[in-house]
């Protein structure tokens, strides 16, 4: 299981207000604890401090954040969370299976490592490069070695078994001769009472071998394995002469670290757009002054070829540099930036393409026997269309005998990403939802076929609207044929920080991942398995609820100007959120829009139209069929998928707010064009409403989810005046004259609000 991070630009709190809030909460959690007058007065002092600079603290970005700021933040969470979360919920794995099935170890390897996309997300992002990945794992190897390092003191500090009153392993008192022979002049310089306490003495070796490696100095590890053996050599040791009580503790914590994340950190995926790969290749091959069709030739022996950014165009340039400082990465570091993700493939080509450019870099030798790879190929299908034709493309390319090399030399396993952003943004939740379902059975059997193994990877964002929701009932929710346990999942944003900014939130959303993959691998088929009566239906309304929000979104003509005009879209594009452009095309019309910022404009102004649009003439229309409403009902209380899918829809529902809707729709010129589009969404969030009322057997949404319900009421006397103000605030923006000076300070009043919304609503895209 991978959690994977990403820098796209969905928190619009800064990291300072984030970071101050925090230190609030923590010092409120220590009022709980009995403590003296004295220490509950010095509690209370700090609050009002952090209180005061969080009052004078800009909740604007005063400029757009930086990829290495990007970096930053991601580090902190490496550092603050999960590098004591991981192995502790393996450690909590370990003891669970310990007490259930006596005898039964659990492998020291982990079942959870973090990846990321900070750093190394090029897809639309001129800033993110070469220079800046090969930086990314420069400064994630540092912090991880100087945590191995204060970790390593701590033990240094606590083991000091002395042999005379205990006896070590002769491996351990040879590995210490060895560092004396190689390490000569530090082992002088430590104290002559660590001769009779080998621990110590071995983990002070260690320690001036992990800073060696920091600075790259003699007597640095050459690779995480040395470091993992010389900790293995104090564990069997201590195992084998009456320390298995110490050896159980923080020493196999930190071995479980060291097995996690290695020299590494988070595992970089490089993400870049499938036209850049074709332009690529196209460049080369032309350089090369070879026809197309000998390119499959030359995957397999790739020529020689000048990998200088300078000698090639801006684009090209950057893609082979990019492919030769993964290549260099997994040379040092084996895993550190092993997945290629290729935006909006539409062909198996893209990625044979891709492959093709890869052995250029060194990265694979197809040629060798058996074959040999350093890169994961990830196609990511982001449309519908590519959906659809996504089981096809893999199958063309499992088929193909080069690529079955490729797969040969990467254990079998093929990697599928699926993106729920654009499916979402194109044809609407509903019929997205059905298709990813849809695309992941159909990718899974045909893998399964060809008697490889798949990892799917899924791009869900941090709202409904872009695939978001609960985690643990996703992962339950996967179709019966994908029962393959390896998944990676994107972490956005404000999700980020609300799942991982303290260890203890961190712990239980790591938890509820695993533990939903390992319940989905080990429910029984029959189970999870859909009746085919409720594929058809799904059928069904996924083409209803495609056909209503399309015939809305894309071919009203005057849904266009409602967008631009009753959401602070143009607002949103100046609020320094991230370091990417929030368009494609750099116009804010829907296509061209990402699906970020799309979403965010809906939760602004509280239709969050995207997340549930289409839903309502779906469900309502099938639940007039005969028996259609009953059927409904069977697939809630039966088929995961579905509840999961319709409880989503509660919780967005719950959050939208027709009446505060209705107020920013007034801002919308033309006043028979507003009150004929808010009308025909009004009616699909009435009719959205009334059926999941009707398929949950509830009577109000959420009836059976009082704590989210209590939560969400508990905002809304926060939330809904600063949408009135913004809504005002908006109106008075628009009103002033392009060369006004009171624009300023209404634009900085307005980004404020769009922040409190964002905070309030604990979503932005």
């Amino acid at each position: 299981v991978r959690p994977v991070l990403t820098a796209h630009p969905t928190e619009a709190v800064r990291r300072s207000i984030l970071d101050h809030q925090d230190r609030i909460g923590e010092e409120l959690a220590r009022l709980r604890a009995p403590l003296s007058a004295r220490e509950r007065d010095r509690v209370r002092q700090r609050i009002a401090t952090q209180v005061e600079v969080l009052w004078h603290t800009d909740e604007v970005r005063s400029v757009r954040p930086r990829v290495l700021d990007e970096v930053g933040n991601a580090l902190f969470y490496l550092e603050r969370t999960f590098f004591d979360a991981i192995p502790d919920v393996h450690e909590q794995l370990a003891e669970a299976v310990e007490v259930h099935y006596p005898g039964i170890g659990v492998p020291l390897d982990p079942p959870i490592r973090l990846g990321s996309w900070v750093g190394s997300d090029q897809d639309g992002n001129p800033n993110a490069n070469a220079a800046m990945l090969t930086e990314t794992l420069r400064l994630q190897r540092r912090t991880l070695l100087t945590r191995y390092r204060e970790r390593v003191r701590e033990l240094a500090r606590d083991l000091s078994q002395s042999t005379r009153l205990t006896q070590v392993s002769d491996d351990l008192t040879a590995s210490i001769a060895r560092d004396e022979h190689e390490l000569e002049a530090y082992g002088d310089s430590l104290s002559p009472g660590t001769q009779d306490e080998p621990y110590r003495r071995k983990l002070s070796f260690i320690w001036y071998r992990l800073g060696a490696t920091i600075d790259a100095q003699s007597g640095a590890y050459t690779s995480v394995d040395e470091l993992a053996a010389d900790l293995d050599l104090l564990d069997q040791s201590l195992r084998h002469h009456g320390g298995v009580a110490v050896a159980d503790g923080d020493l196999l914590r930190l071995r479980r670290q060291v097995r996690v994340f290695g020299f590494i950190g988070a595992r970089l995926d490089v993400r870049q757009h499938r036209a850049v790969v074709r332009a690529a290749t196209t460049e080369v091959v032309n350089r090369l002054g070879a026809a197309s069709d000998r390119r499959r030739s030359a995957t397999l022996n790739p020529p020689p070829i000048s990998l200088d950014a300078g000698r090639w165009s801006p684009a090209t340039g950057n893609l082979l540099a990019t492919l030769s400082a993964m290549a260099a990465a997994q040379q040092a570091a084996p895993g550190s930036a092993q997945t290629f993700v290729l935006s909006m493939t539409e062909s198996g080509d893209d990625v044979l393409q891709t492959l093709f450019l890869a052995g250029l870099a060194g990265l694979h030798d197809l040629s060798a026997d058996p074959p040999r790879s350093s890169v994961d190929i990830a196609p990511l299908f982001e449309t519908s269309d590519a959906l659809e034709r996504a089981p096809t493309i893999v199958e063309s390319l499992l088929r193909d005998p080069i690529y079955a090399r490729q797969l040969d030399g990467r254990r079998g396993i093929q990697e599928v990403m699926l993106g729920y952003s654009d499916s979402n943004k194109e044809v609407g939740y509903l019929s997205a939802a059905w298709a990813l379902d849809r695309a992941h059975a159909a990718i899974a059997a045909v893998v399964a076929k060809h008697g490889r193994r798949l990892r799917i990877f899924h791009g869900r964002g941090g709202t409904v609207g872009r695939g978001g929701g609960p985690t643990h009932e996703a992962i339950l929710a996967q179709p019966t044929s994908a029962a393959d346990p390896r998944i990676k999942i994107t972490e956005q944003g404000e999700v980020i920080h609300r799942k991982y900014a303290r260890p203890e939130t961190a712990r239980h959303n790591l938890e509820l991942v695993l533990g939903a993959t390992l319940e989905h691998v080990l429910m029984p088929t029959e189970v999870r398995e859909p009746h085919p009566a409720w594929r058809e239906a799904m059928d069904a309304m996924a083409e209803e609820s495609r056909r209503q929000y399309r015939a809305l979104v894309y071919e009203d003509h005057g849904f266009q100007a409602y967008f631009e005009q009753a959401t602070p879209i143009e607002e949103i594009a100046q609020l320094n959120t991230g370091s990417r452009p929030v368009s494609r095309g750099g116009t804010l019309a829907v296509e061209d829009l990402r699906a970020i910022p799309w979403v965010f404009a809906w939760m602004q102004n509280r239709h969050l139209l995207p997340a549930w649009y289409g839903a309502g003439s779906a469900f309502s229309d099938f639940a007039k069929r005969p028996g259609g409403l009953e059927c409904l009902r069977d697939m809630y209380q039966h088929w995961l998928f579905f509840r999961s899918l319709v409880d989503n829809l509660q919780m967005v529902l719950a959050k939208a707010d027709m009446r505060i809707a209705r107020q920013y729709a007034t801002l919308v010129g033309d006043e028979r064009e507003r009150d004929r589009l808010f009308s025909i969404i009004e009616a699909e969030f009435t009719r959205a409403h009334d059926a999941v009322l009707q398929i949950t057997g509830q009577a109000s949404v959420l009836e059976r989810q009082p704590q989210l319900l209590a939560s969400l009421g508990l905002r809304d006397p926060y939330i809904d005046p600063m949408s009135y103000f913004q809504v005002r605030l908006l109106r008075e923006l628009r009103r002033l004259p392009a060369g006004d000076p009171r624009r300023a300070a209404h634009l900085q009043a307005v980004l404020r609000t769009i922040n409190g919304i964002a905070a309030g609503l604990q979503n932005t895209g």
